[in-house]
């Protein structure tokens, strides 16, 4: 694989290490000659799963967000092969913003989340539908519940060893949301935004990661991970989305919709026991709050 990388990059390559495994694709950080960093996204032949996009369509979305002027850092992609499938972008400087978060003060907190709803803003503004439609990313109508989700909150609802409580909270957001798909705005979405996607360099975000999973759809799914992330300060974000756009978003519809993508897994933990169950009992006592 590095002898096939280094015919892509024109210095020599003196660092060649897997940097992270994924369920579909391997990334690789490199190091040249000449001091440039990269890192190469490689589709793995024996992949977990299939990805809602292939890396070719991914980097070329990228391509096409730094084309359009973005005032926010993404990868700046360096070469793109079809075979083997894979992509290489120079490195950005950073670290997760899951690992800083607990050292950021309010006020670092409080601009970064800022900076987040701009920059999901902005990207709604940069990648029209028929934009999307030509870069062959999903195009996703729907304003119902994921399949995947619902068939995941039926098995909740039949699990005896899932509290009542749980149950209770599930029927009653489902039965919210469902009172809300007139409350929507389709955009393109970066579709995965969460806290180890996002980069954090001398406390301001670097950088912001992998569009594999990219469409234009409700705009109500790209806060999802963030209410539960950042459960006591998403709503910065919202708010900074909502002045940047224009749009005005269903406060209950976002909450609601988190709660429910995210049931599954708060429901493992919960079942594991120890602190996970205790910090899903947080996490479901806060969506409690929020929904009242």
């Amino acid at each position: 694989m590095q002898d096939i990388i280094q015919s892509f990059i024109p210095s020599k390559i003196t660092t060649f290490t897997l940097k992270g495994k994924g369920a579909v694709n391997n990334a690789y950080y490199v190091e040249t000659e000449d001091g440039s960093k990269y890192i190469v996204k490689q589709e793995r032949e024996d992949k977990e799963f299939q990805p809602q996009n292939d890396l070719i369509v991914e980097a070329n979305v990228i391509k096409k967000l730094s084309s359009s002027g973005l005032s926010f850092p993404i990868p700046k992609v360096v070469f793109i092969s079809e075979n083997p499938k894979m992509y290489g972008y120079e490195y950005i400087e950073g670290d997760m913003l899951r690992g800083l978060w607990p050292t950021l003060t309010e006020d670092e907190k409080i601009s970064i989340c800022r900076s987040l709803g701009e920059f999901h803003s902005e990207i709604g503004k940069k990648i029209s539908k028929e934009d999307a439609v030509s870069l062959g990313i999903v195009i996703d109508s729907s304003t119902d519940l994921h399949p995947e989700v619902l068939r995941d909150y039926l098995l909740i609802l039949d699990n005896p060893e899932v509290p009542e409580n749980f149950k209770e909270l599930a029927i009653k957001a489902k039965e919210i949301f469902e009172k809300t798909h007139s409350d929507v705005f389709f955009q393109f979405l970066h579709n995965d935004a969460h806290h180890e996607n996002i980069l954090i360099k001398d406390k301001k975000m670097s950088g912001f990661i992998d569009f594999g999973a990219a469409e234009y759809g409700d705009v109500t799914k790209e806060f999802s991970r963030y209410i539960r992330d950042f459960p006591y300060h998403f709503q910065y974000i919202v708010s900074a989305y909502e002045e940047k756009s224009g749009n005005k978003l269903s406060y209950i519809r976002l909450v609601t919709n988190s709660l429910l993508n995210g049931l599954i897994d708060n429901v493992e933990d919960y079942i594991k026991g120890g602190e996970r169950r205790e910090k899903t009992e947080k996490a479901i006592e806060r969506y409690r709050e929020l929904m009242n």
